[in-house]
């Protein structure tokens, strides 16, 4: 009897044992559970969160940092069409200007390619036709109509002229590729640039001679500016930056990128060699066929020369975008050849 009790408590003691072995063994299991999803959930997060961040870029600009789009794919501008083009980017809507300039023609770049682009205005672009494309990166390069802009997505501000000067055509470029995060597409076509403008150096060499100087003119609504050897547009930076032809102290010494001068100082300003944007224009001939002007020492050697029209939307002088950069160049380079002696 005494046997069978001991066996008796012997078995309970095993039942309780295995009762409680399999109680507690489902808790062990869903907590190793919840560990693994929790720590799947935080991965999940991070992942997320890096996924928003590549979706996004931050850009520094002169009203402060903004987010943009990282692969924008519907991008309107008030500027820089030919350099959008040029990275690859065709733009859902313009300012009218940007689809009549000079390049589109003369670089062969194929029209169809710009048949959806919208024709949004002049400046402002127009706003109705604007929050239409839904764009989801602007660019305005105006600063009052950057505000209304923003009213319709995100916008980056992005100047041509700052204050009466403007960014040296390779660093806008640059600027321009980092909203996109397209640097180094930029940098192969300013790779090619640079190449193309080092050839165009050898083949003018000698023509303007050592110790000579060059001064750019610009004539236009019967007013003479000179060009700035840093900050001018209109040929400048080809001139006095790419092909590296010397400008005189006066050029060197502008604080903007050109001066307005009067005839009775243009003496003073004139090089050796003298171009001269806008020789076209209403009213240039009043300064070129006056009496001061013919006397000039460029005007009697036949060191002058003639390129370009203010006034006029086939210049491809006007702006200085990627592909008119490079008919700047063979235009300039083609004039001086002309001129060789």
């Amino acid at each position: 009897m005494h046997g069978r009790v001991k066996i008796t408590a012997m078995m309970i003691m095993l039942c309780l044992s295995l009762m409680l072995g399999a109680c507690s063994a489902p808790t062990n299991t869903i907590g190793r559970s919840q560990t693994k999803t929790n720590h799947t959930a935080t991965s999940s997060n991070s992942d997320g969160q890096a996924a928003v961040q590549a979706q996004t870029r931050t850009v520094k600009t002169l009203k402060g940092d903004v987010e943009v789009p990282a692969n924008p794919k519907r991008v309107a501008s008030d500027q820089y069409m030919g350099h959008l083009l040029k990275l690859g980017i065709i733009p859902v809507g313009v300012r009218s200007y940007m689809l009549n300039e000079a390049w589109i023609d003369r670089s062969g770049y194929p029209k169809e390619k710009l048949a959806g682009i919208k024709d949004l205005g002049d400046f402002p672009m127009d706003l109705e036709e604007l929050t239409v494309l839904q764009p989801d990166l602007i660019i305005g390069s105006i600063e009052k109509n950057i505000d209304s802009y923003q009213k319709v997505g995100t916008t980056v501000f992005l100047p041509y002229w700052e204050g009466e000067s403007t960014a040296g055509p390779l660093d806008r470029f640059r600027r321009i590729s980092e909203i996109f995060g397209k640097q180094k597409e930029a940098e192969q076509w300013i790779t090619e640039y640079e190449k193309k403008a080092a050839e165009a150096r050898t083949k003018i060499q000698g023509i303007v001679k050592d110790g000579e100087t060059v001064s750019i003119v610009q004539v236009a609504n019967k007013s003479i500016y000179v060009l700035a050897a840093k900050g001018g547009n209109y040929g400048s930076p080809t001139i006095y930056q790419m092909l590296k032809l010397p400008p005189t102290k006066k050029a060197l010494n502008m604080k903007e990128g050109f001066e307005n001068i009067s005839l009775e100082v243009l003496p003073e300003y004139m090089g050796d060699h003298i171009f001269v944007n806008g020789s076209e224009d209403e009213g240039a001939n009043q300064i070129l066929h006056s009496e001061l002007w013919k006397g000039l020492p460029a005007v009697k050697k036949g060191q002058v020369y003639m390129y370009g029209s203010f006034s006029d939307k086939e210049d491809e002088f006007v702006m200085e975008e990627p592909y008119s950069l490079e008919l700047q160049s063979d235009t300039i380079v083609n004039l001086l050849l002309a001129h060789k002696k």
